[in-house]
């Protein structure tokens, strides 16, 4: 498994193999991640407010891709801006979890490197 599919999967960075969140998806706590990898045991979350960062890549990411999305409805479409807004708000909440989980993972396989030894397939 490449970088981007392991972190478009959620599957943890150091094995590529276990997965960042609980399943199955709960609708009550989105973002519980379970205390440890149940293959390899990387740390989910190695330090306190170790996701704060994610925040600010999620701001970004979001803001360029949300601009781009009005943007397009408005000039493109010929939308009003309020008819663009409100397409705008059904997208983002359809996609908020999606997005909070994918900044997340992207985030913590910036941080914690691959280790081959834990590649099954290899071994």
């Amino acid at each position: 498994m490449n970088f981007l599919s392991s972190v478009y999967q959620y599957k943890c960075p150091r094995c590529r193999q276990g997965d960042l969140f609980v399943k199955p998806f709960n609708m009550s706590k989105p973002l519980e991640m379970p205390d440890n990898c149940a293959v390899c045991g990387q740390k989910t979350m190695p330090e306190p407010g170790f996701y704060y960062g994610s925040m600010f890549l999620s701001y970004i990411v979001t803001g360029f891709l949300y601009l781009g999305i009005v943007g397009f409805l408005m000039l493109v479409l010929g939308m009003s801006v309020n008819k663009a807004f409100i397409i705008l708000l059904l997208f983002v909440a359809i996609t908020y979890f999606k997005t909070a989980r994918l900044a997340r993972s992207l985030w913590i396989h910036a941080m914690v490197r691959y280790d081959e030894k834990y590649d099954q397939k290899k071994i």
